[in-house]
């Protein structure tokens, strides 16, 4: 099994799960955060929402990643053109990126 199957699977069932927890918890609750208050809650909406920001978070999270990495690998393919091609002074190179 790939990285990437694995990871679906582990997705669905994670969304299975808050499935059945958000279908078990019906009830209504008043939910205070920070200087709102709302009332009459769905725990289902609040549970579901909840989720869908985390994955939402995670999603850009890994796309900034992936960003980062695709950059610093077209630097590094910069570089080893230089390398290869010393004598071609012409093409302008990216300013090195600083990563922690």
């Amino acid at each position: 099994m790939s990285r990437a199957q694995l990871y679906l699977v582990l997705g669905i069932l994670f969304a299975l799960i808050v499935a059945i927890f958000a279908v078990q918890n019906t009830e209504r609750v008043v939910i205070y955060f920070l200087f709102w208050q709302i009332q009459n809650a769905s725990k289902v909406i609040i549970i579901l929402v909840s989720a869908a920001f985390g994955a939402l978070a995670m999603f850009f999270l890994g796309f900034m990643w992936s960003y980062k990495k695709i950059r610093r690998i077209r630097q590094l393919e910069a570089e080893i053109a230089d390398l290869k091609n010393p004598g071609d002074k012409e093409k302008t190179t990216p300013p090195p990126v600083a990563y922690p």
